[in-house]
């Protein structure tokens, strides 16, 4: 079993953060919990500009942890080099993305557009993906869906699909919009 670590970035970061509260009181052997810096504070909106990948550190060399899509809203704290660490509110993992790949965000709506239409919304999905029961990855699979499955969309919610279950009172689901393209119009 492998033993994960956090990237060098954001331990380089905690450290400091530790260090310079436990400075702050001189020569007390235990930092008050209150004299650490309150993350929310420094934390500043960003929305992706393009699909992209959040990394486990500051670059490509750093294994991905989640794909993101265009337009989805980001919470950094932190920045090192091109890269900005941000954080889930959500409780997944915090991580890298590139700079060249978000721009400020104003932070005051959410990122949820509705169906233009009241009747679903015909799609098809263009790879094997996971039907989950929320939009995001940390959700459970549902159901697995094969390439060409033919979906109804009845919501757009922060670069997911929400989906229309076929069968009657069972809840939607949900499916990353990037594995769906709508289908031609009769």
């Amino acid at each position: 079993m492998t033993r994960r670590s956090l990237p060098i970035a954001l331990q380089f970061f905690l450290a400091a953060t530790l260090l310079s509260a436990m400075a702050c009181k001189g020569n007390e052997k235990i930092a008050d919990i209150r004299a650490l810096p309150d993350l929310n504070e420094q934390a500043r909106p960003y929305v992706t500009i393009a699909h992209t990948q959040v990394r486990a550190g500051p670059g490509p060399q750093y294994r991905v942890l989640a794909d993101i899509p265009r337009d989805a809203r980001l919470t950094a704290v932190g920045r090192d080099s091109e890269w900005i660490l941000i954080v889930s509110k959500k409780g997944n993992a915090p991580g890298f993305v590139p700079m060249t790949s978000v721009r400020p965000g104003d932070g005051t709506a959410p990122n949820v557009t509705r169906a233009e239409t009241k009747s679903p919304n015909k799609y098809q999905t263009v790879a094997d993906t996971a039907l989950r029961s929320g939009p995001g990855l940390q959700y459970p699979v549902l159901t697995d869906l094969t390439k060409g499955t033919k979906i109804n969309v009845v919501d757009k919610e922060s670069g997911w699909l929400r989906v229309e279950s076929r069968q009657e009172g069972r809840k939607p689901g949900y499916v990353d919009a990037s594995y769906a393209r709508p289908t031609e119009m009769p």
